[in-house]
């Protein structure tokens, strides 16, 4: 009894501790595996976009290109982030993605790149990001 008396408060701790780590272990929603959730897009295609699908997305649409400078219609001049890949997750760009308040479409050259970067956001947690696809391309480099 003496020894409950002097470790009291670290025993209490402890029992804290494995109480909260038993209630995380058995709860369905705490620890689920969430990859094939964020990944689902990718494997439909409903990540991606052609330039005739734009117009039908609502709010305020964030063109990203990723890479170069980019060569961008109309529509879509005032709403544009130009930045290499490695610098989309810089704090000013995330920031500016995250406060879109509407559709954040990425397009490169490559559009491998682009698919990396969407993953990358997405797994973050983002919502409403899509792939344009290479149909523009080729158009806007006329």
């Amino acid at each position: 009894m003496k020894y409950i008396k002097q470790y009291w408060l670290v025993l209490s701790i402890f029992l804290l501790v494995a109480f909260l780590v038993m209630i995380r272990a058995f709860s369905n929603k705490s620890f689920s595996y969430d990859a094939v959730k964020w990944a689902e897009p990718s494997a439909l295609g409903a990540n991606i976009l052609n330039e005739d699908m734009i117009p039908l997305l609502s709010g305020k649409i964030l063109l990203v290109y990723l890479g170069g400078e980019a060569t961008v219609s109309e529509p879509f001049q005032g709403n544009t982030l130009t930045a290499d890949p490695a610098a989309v997750l810089e704090k000013e760009n995330l920031t500016l993605i995250r406060k879109n308040k509407g559709p954040v479409i990425l397009y490169s050259n490559d559009i491998s790149v682009s698919a990396r970067i969407w993953m990358v956001l997405s797994e973050m947690g983002m919502k409403d990001i899509y792939i344009l696809s290479h149909t523009i391309a080729t158009e806007s480099q006329r």
